[in-house]
């Protein structure tokens, strides 16, 4: 960590952030509100603060995991959200949440509001569903799953809560005995990573949870057209998947990531294994939802020789901007 510190300084501010999740009620888990942290900033509701928003403007909205909400940007100014507002006709609103699975992204957009949204609705997603199916645990069609999952569970099963006892707990008496957070091994639980075969959980897992992204992307559809906008889905960069020669920086960080997180690389490699899959599987749900879809994996500036990855999902800040350029110029098509 600290060699990983010493090449890319803002993560230390991130993992600040992420020790401060606070755990809410439909989305499971968000930022914490009002973060003042040297990187990174939140609003009162927890959202990640974007500069260059101008009211006068229409109102577009970003929404995705962790790379949305702009992991490894040196500054609230460097997202991908402050890069669209900087360059494109609108004022972009960032609902990117950190180990945000697909319908997460439609419980936030929900909860937060998008009654003023009148411009553009982009998703720049999808990696963090097919990360969720090769883990352990089952993949439901209707609930799909999420991130904590097993954190949350264990904790609802310990609890055994009988009805006198829950009437205490919403009295306030017992809120304490029952932490959310008590027990947890800290950010890789995040991931549920464990003992098991990815590709036995992906065999079982993988159509549950395309079904579950044919869903949500209908729900997104039809919020566009409720606003009188359209809904482009970018398919995030994902390392394994670009034919990039990587830079100096970005292999040692790989490396790093590898030692420091050696249960999660069978998970990554089963997503390595199946990503042309999921690309064409993911453009035709796009197709049939009537959403527009880009593969940013294909673009060449995410092949090109510029450092773009702190570690193999989220971005630097050339990274950043080319994700922004990328989506400015799917908008103008």
């Amino acid at each position: 960590m600290e060699r990983r510190n010493a090449i890319v300084p803002q993560m230390r501010d991130y993992d600040a952030l992420g020790a401060r999740q606070r755990w809410v009620p439909y989305l499971m888990y968000f930022h914490p509100p009002h973060a003042r942290l040297g990187a990174v900033t939140t609003d009162e509701r927890g959202l990640r603060t974007v500069v260059g928003t101008d009211p006068g403007r229409p109102t577009a909205l970003l929404l995705g995991g962790s790379t949305a909400f702009g992991i490894g940007a040196t500054s609230d100014a460097t997202t991908i959200a402050s890069r669209l507002s900087a360059t494109t006709p609108w004022s972009w609103r960032n609902y990117g949440g950190r180990a945000f699975t697909s319908t997460q992204e439609t419980v936030v957009a929900h909860l937060m509001g998008t009654d003023d949204v009148t411009g553009p609705i982009v998703l720049f997603s999808g990696a963090n569903n097919l990360v969720r199916a090769c883990m352990p645990g089952v993949f439901d069609p209707t609930f799909g799953a999420v991130f904590w999952q097993s954190v949350f569970e264990r904790q609802m099963r310990a609890a055994k809560v009988g009805v006198r006892a829950l009437l205490r707990m919403i009295a306030g008496d017992l809120a304490g005995r029952v932490g959310a957070g008590r027990g947890t091994r800290g950010a890789h639980d995040a991931h549920d990573a464990g003992p098991g075969d990815p590709s036995a959980y992906a065999a079982a897992s993988y159509e549950p949870m395309l079904h579950v992204l044919r869903r949500d992307l209908g729900y997104f559809a039809m919020l566009a057209a409720a606003r009188g906008t359209r809904c482009t889905f970018v398919l995030q960069p994902f390392a394994p998947w670009i034919a990039k020669a990587f830079t100096p920086q970005e292999r040692e960080l790989f490396a790093l990531l590898d030692a420091e997180q050696d249960e999660f690389a069978p998970v990554a490699n089963e997503m390595a294994l199946r990503g042309d899959a999921y690309r064409r599987d993911l453009a035709s749900i796009c197709a049939d939802a009537g959403v527009a879809f880009v593969d940013a994996n294909a673009a060449p500036a995410f092949a090109g020789a510029e450092w773009m990855f702190v570690d193999r999902l989220h971005l630097t800040d050339a990274g950043q901007d080319a994700a922004a350029r990328l989506i400015a110029s799917a908008l103008r098509d």
